[in-house]
């Protein structure tokens, strides 16, 4: 073959690679959405296997943002325990979150956790959290978490619970590290095993050094199980008074009672008349033959005549009524804030509705379910004697932490400076850096961004009202006091969320920095500068990004040259004269 021939096959391979690479290309564009949700329905937890020997699971699926996330957790019937389990996984959820968001258009992170659960010897129970991430096709993350419990008590054992001293030189043969992190011991069956790099492998010469019983109820073992007890998880009712045995046979000790008509979770159920709870006290047996498995209730249909069609619902703002569904159309009554109208028919932004004895249309977006009360709310810090109102002041408000890098340099910047700010923070992160939010307390004030920053505006009642308790709760645990002041995440809080927050003032932002945008100190105050006076303004941070530490080394001794005092947002709104009431979303104070 000559020279110049076989530069001519070559010069053609070259550029049908370049086509196929080329058209490669142009498919994966056009057809990477599609090809992105195969992904998602096709991801599986490789190495965990579904062992789930106790317990029912309940699954988390939503999307937050660019995250789409499954979650599945165990409920065993113990609150403390299950507690425990709920907080855990809010606590990974919420951080994988605040990592991984971003304002993309297109869903581009997936977020999973699945579980393991076993009982183990000397009733204890271990948990096998498995978390993985998904940006786009790639991995980006696999962490394995491990767990155990007194199954009677519902404490959380630690590695020092469990093993005498010594074990560490055995674990480290396994996992090279003597960081106790880094072990990971589940207890399954009569034995210990660590989870290394997402595998369950059993570690030989362990069991000497238990603090734990080396044995394990035969109830409990595998092949017991197995051949026994079938996985059951429903809900039976209690068909007489009866009482509850410590052990599946009639002479065991008697450790409770249920009554009649009583609901009872069955977890497992033997072939010899027995079936296996968890119960608040601990693992309790019934016989089976006193118990009948609840059926699931089917709705009657709907035989009411039309006026069921009839809502009663209530204005959330002073609100215009339009005798049509048209902004220009006449306009017959202004019906005041809080006023009850029946909805007729709802349609493209527009409720029929009555209003006494009229009929028109109003936007139906400022209807609401629940009566918005106004109510003062008593703020928790006291105003401080050194500000000056006739001066301009600013408040400096915090999103999304505490985190234990950024919020400190940042709280270090405010006590060189002597000012204070506002921390809107998450109750789930609230319970894992306590310390970090006792010093945001002292250096000026503590609000709430909800638990787990969930879109307040897509939950039920009953989701919401959880959500905001437990934001309460952490905020009660941490500092001794509920929270007064609320920041929705996403600024969201339609007329049923102000509607049923009943006793916290909603503070939104004038003025957003997008430091969680740009993650840059200069572009972040930039931004602000744009916004010219900032008097009155709220000003939108957050406590979780080192760059936005950063800025504020910079815009506090700023704000201070410019003759601004910075102050926290209760400071602002009642040195402008302003009293705080719910039901109101505020975004500044002039």
């Amino acid at each position: 073959m000559s020279s110049t021939l076989k530069k001519k096959k070559i010069v053609l391979y070259v550029a049908l690679g370049l086509l196929t690479i080329g058209l490669g290309v142009f498919i994966l564009f056009f057809t990477g959405e599609s090809h992105k949700e195969k992904i998602k329905e096709e991801l599986i937890f490789e190495n965990l296997s579904n062992k789930k020997e106790v317990g029912r699971m309940s699954t988390l699926e939503d999307r937050n943002g660019n995250i789409y996330y499954k979650i599945n957790y165990p409920v065993v019937g113990k609150s403390k325990i299950d507690d425990f389990i709920k907080n855990e996984v809010d606590v990974l959820k919420d951080n994988a979150f605040v990592e991984n968001r971003c304002d993309c258009d297109e869903l581009n992170t997936y977020y999973f956790i699945d579980y393991e659960l076993y009982m183990g010897m000397n009733r204890t129970l271990s948990l096998v959290l498995k978390e993985v991430v998904e940006t786009s096709w790639l991995r980006e993350s696999v962490n394995v978490y491990t767990y155990i419990f007194n199954i009677d008590n519902g404490e959380y054992l630690s590695n020092e619970d469990i093993f005498e001293d010594g074990y560490k030189e055995i674990l480290t043969k396994y996992i090279f590290s003597n960081d106790d992190e880094k072990f990971k011991v589940v207890i399954k069956e009569d034995k210990v095993y660590l989870i290394v790099n997402g595998m369950m492998q059993e570690v030989e010469g362990i069991n000497d050094y238990l603090r734990l019983d080396g044995t394990i109820d035969k109830d409990y073992k595998v092949e017991d199980l197995e051949e026994e007890y079938n996985l059951i998880n429903k809900e039976y009712i209690v068909l007489n008074d009866v009482v509850l045995y410590k052990e599946a046979k009639l002479a065991s000790d008697v450790i409770g009672s249920v009554k009649k008509d009583e609901i009872v979770k069955v977890y497992r159920q033997s072939d010899k008349g027995w079936s296996l709870l968890l119960t608040q006290d601990g693992v309790a047996y019934i016989e089976s033959k006193n118990i009948e498995e609840k059926k699931e209730e089917i709705p009657e249909e709907n035989t009411n005549s039309g006026d069921s069609n009839e809502v009663k619902l209530y204005t959330v703002t002073d609100l215009n009524m339009r005798s049509e569904a048209s902004s220009s159309s006449e306009l017959l009554d202004v019906i005041k804030s809080g006023e009850e109208v029946i909805m007729i028919s709802k349609s493209g932004g527009w409720a029929q509705v009555q209003y006494k004895d009229k009929i028109g249309y109003v936007s139906a977006s400022y209807l609401t379910e629940v009566k918005i009360v106004k109510r003062e709310v008593k703020l928790n810090v006291p105003p401080q004697g050194h500000i000056d109102p006739s001066k301009p002041m600013v408040a400096l408000t915090f999103d999304d932490g505490p985190n234990t890098k950024a919020t400190p340099r940042i709280l270090d910047t405010l006590e060189k400076y002597n000012v204070r700010a506002t921390f809107f923070d998450l109750g789930s992160l609230m319970l894992r850096y306590p310390d970090i939010v006792k010093r945001e307390a002292k250096l000026g004030e503590v609000g709430t961004h909800t638990y787990s920053h969930k879109n307040l505006n897509l939950l039920s009642a009953e989701e919401l009202a959880e959500e905001i308790r437990l934001s309460k709760e952490a905020s009660m645990q941490v500092l001794g006091y509920e929270p007064k002041l609320l920041r929705p995440p996403y600024g969201n809080a339609n007329a049923n969320v102000r509607a049923s927050i009943t006793d916290m003032a909603i503070i939104n932002w004038n003025v957003d920095s997008l430091d969680w945008k740009y993650r840059n100190k200069d572009l972040t105050l930039n931004e602000i500068d744009k916004f010219g006076n900032l008097d009155g303004k709220i000003i939108l941070m957050h406590s979780i990004h080192n760059e936005t530490a950063d800025a504020i080394e910079i815009l506090v001794p700023d704000l201070l040259d410019r003759g601004y005092q910075v102050v926290s947002v209760s400071e602002l709104a009642y040195y402008k004269g302003y009293t705080l009431e719910t039901g109101t979303i505020y975004y500044g104070f002039k």
